[in-house]
């Protein structure tokens, strides 16, 4: 069919049925690769092989190119994965894992192919409960074999291990890999296996997720967080057997154990295979954090809340979503890349309540930190009510978590900063003067700098974080992070950018190699500053906190914010109404004053505001290096 162009013909009609309009572009790459691939089907002696096209992985929409399907010598299912690229030429990167292709990043074809494969063996039912084998690989049709060497350097042995990369004349050893994983043949009745599968988490893997996370004493469920982990859990058990929805509110502020509980739902839950749950949130820092420190394949459970859209997204198809961080739903999972044919006309808590038997929402209104983020109660009260599911009703469940296990269980500090950021500023309470947590206000960043350090050298983990308040550049390739961050003669950057921000955009790398975790747990972080983008989702023991001038204290107006000091795109592409501003930067201040676990040092831009903060801390007058806390032998 692929020479005749009527499988072209054929997967442009079902491509546009299915998710609308395909571009020229695409439909030209299928009529170019997919007829080079015939060519080397056709020598590998595989006809009784079943074959998918643009598959669909899991719950995204990412789609393989080819996927051949059939026993292989012992009779096993197998199917090999083929990535199709008409590259001509490209060349090793700077930055690991990605080539570079006219002069822009891409990923390694079999850094790709292998990352799919990953996926699939940890998410798709064909290979966690029906043991189909799997090998991916990628064919560089147009690849001459002198150019495709530099792609097959050592750098890349890992995932050439995995994934074998075949150019222009390597079509016959890809031939030969076709016909040794597929002799075996009944590949049509193997096809629906692959083609129809559902999304069906491993077990190795949430084992291993288990043994990722549990080594922390945070691990445990106490009081009022094990309340809610039963509810949901009877919730789950009873929908198996009624088909019941339900929806369950967990609402807490920083440090109550939200996260905490998430993470055990999804473990207990998919244990044995028992019903197929999915861990969602709206935070890159957090979602990429909880990638990187699992083992590979977990994406496949680590998902975003726009990985739901309604129009892509089977009802039920999950028993349980747990939606961790769900004040940061957005109104609607469309963007500008949504194809019009998979727009939804519904909100995103509704398709995350239609996409699951038990929906399990968990936030905390005051950390939002932008307009378009409009998780509230009221928001999953009114979605659950449009998807038939009453608030008032015996399937709905708000819990209340009231328990601190950050902030070194100060749960005086959690209420002082709200009271300071929101309300009526007062005095600290006795908490401060007892040392049951190490707060000081510090008068310059090079003195917060130097106790942070200070804290380092004695084994604690400790970053500098600042509201948005300086631009945040990209490097010139090859240069260092420049020093934005600028305060008087203190000069610091910003931690590296997510490569997705990038002009121009660079692939994102692998969790674990991700900008944003490497910043957070690796010593070249300590140097560098984070915003809040970059922060939410992670804790240190010590943080040093920069208030910029976007939010400040004038005496007897309040706090004032301020949108031209602001360099946050979200802030300054939309017109916000005063009290929406004050707000959201209120928020962002609240979530960076709590990432510490044993204390939290201040420093304010603005005059005026640190004048504020000494009165509050009852400072005497005149210079000083340090107040409150534990105080600082460093000068100003």
């Amino acid at each position: 069919m692929a020479p005749a162009s009527t499988l072209t013909a054929h997967l442009r009609q079902a491509f546009n049925d299915r998710w609308g309009r395909v571009s020229e572009s695409e439909v030209e790459s299928w009529r170019h690769s997919l007829t080079a691939l015939a060519g080397v089907v056709e020598t590998a002696g595989v006809e009784r092989a079943g074959v998918g096209v643009e598959v669909k992985l899991p719950l995204t929409d990412r789609r393989i190119d080819a996927s051949f399907v059939a026993q292989d010598g012992t009779g096993r299912p197998h199917v090999v994965l083929v990535e199709l690229k008409q590259w001509e030429s490209a060349s090793p990167s700077l930055n690991p894992d990605n080539v570079l292709m006219g002069g822009c990043e891409h990923l390694h074809p079999s850094v790709q192919a292998a990352a799919y494969a990953a996926y699939l063996r940890e998410s798709h039912s064909a290979f966690t409960e029906h043991q189909y084998q799997l090998s991916p690989c990628a064919f560089l049709h147009n690849m001459p074999a002198e150019v495709g060497h530099a792609l097959k350097g050592v750098e890349f042995a890992g995932p050439l291990r995995e994934a074998p990369l075949f150019v222009r004349e390597d079509a016959p050893a890809l031939a030969n890999l076709l016909s040794e994983s597929l002799q075996g043949g009944d590949g049509m009745a193997l096809l629906p296996g692959l083609i129809q599968g559902r999304y069906s988490p491993s077990k190795e893997l949430i084992v291993s997720i288990k043994r990722s996370l549990e080594g922390s004493p945070v691990w445990k469920l106490l009081d009022e967080q094990l309340v809610a982990y039963n509810i949901v859990r009877g919730l789950v058990e009873r929908a198996a057997q009624t088909g019941e929805k339900a929806v369950v509110m967990v609402v807490g502020g920083p440090g109550t154990g939200k996260s905490v509980i998430a993470v055990h739902l999804l473990v207990a839950l998919s244990a044995h295979g028992r019903y197929r749950v999915c861990h969602a949130t709206g935070s890159k820092a957090f979602t990429t954090n909880l990638r990187a420190i699992c083992p590979p394949g977990g994406a496949a459970v680590f998902r975003y809340f726009n990985s739901f859209r309604h129009k892509d997204t089977k009802p039920n198809e999950v028993d349980a979503l747990v939606c961790d961080e769900a004040h940061r739903i957005r109104e609607t999972s469309n963007d500008r890349f949504t194809k019009k044919a998979l727009r939804s006309e519904i909100s995103q808590v509704r398709e995350l309540i239609r996409a699951a038997r038990v929906s399990v929402f968990l936030l905390d209104e005051r950390q939002n930190v932008r307009s378009d983020e409009i998780g509230s109660m009221t928001a999953i009260e009114e979605g659950a009510r449009l998807e038939g599911i009453a608030p008032e009703g015996k399937a709905f469940h708000r819990i209340d978590l009231q328990a601190q296990f950050r902030c070194n269980g100060c749960a005086p500090y959690i209420e002082w900063v709200d009271q300071f950021l929101f309300e009526a500023p007062e005095k600290p309470g006795g908490w401060l003067a007892a040392g049951e947590y190490d707060f000081r206000l510090y008068l310059s960043p090079q003195t917060m700098e130097t106790a942070l350090h200070t804290e380092i050298a004695k084994g604690n983990t400790g970053r500098l974080v600042a509201g948005f308040c300086w631009p945040w550049s990209d490097p010139a390739r090859g240069e260092s992070l420049p020093k934005d961050v600028k305060i008087g003669d203190w000069e610091r950057p910003w931690n590296e950018k997510s490569p997705e921000q990038c002009r121009p955009p660079r692939p994102a790398p692998r969790p674990g190699q991700h900008p944003y975790y490497l910043w957070a747990t690796q010593e070249k972080g300590i140097g560098e500053v984070g915003c809040i983008y970059s922060a939410q989702g992670f804790e240190f023991d010590y943080c040093g906190v920069i208030l910029g001038n976007d939010f400040v204290w004038r005496n007897g107006v309040g706090w004032v914010a301020t949108r031209d000091a602001s360099k946050d795109p979200a802030i300054l592409r939309r017109k916000l109404d005063p009290a929406t501003l004050k707000a959201l930067l209120g928020h962002t201040y609240r979530v960076l004053l709590t990432r510490g676990l044993k204390g939290t040092f201040i420093y304010s831009t603005d005059f005026e505001t640190r004048e504020f903060l000494r009165s509050l801390l009852a400072a005497p007058p005149g210079p000083a290096p340090a107040v409150g806390g534990r105080g600082s032998s460093a000068e100003l």
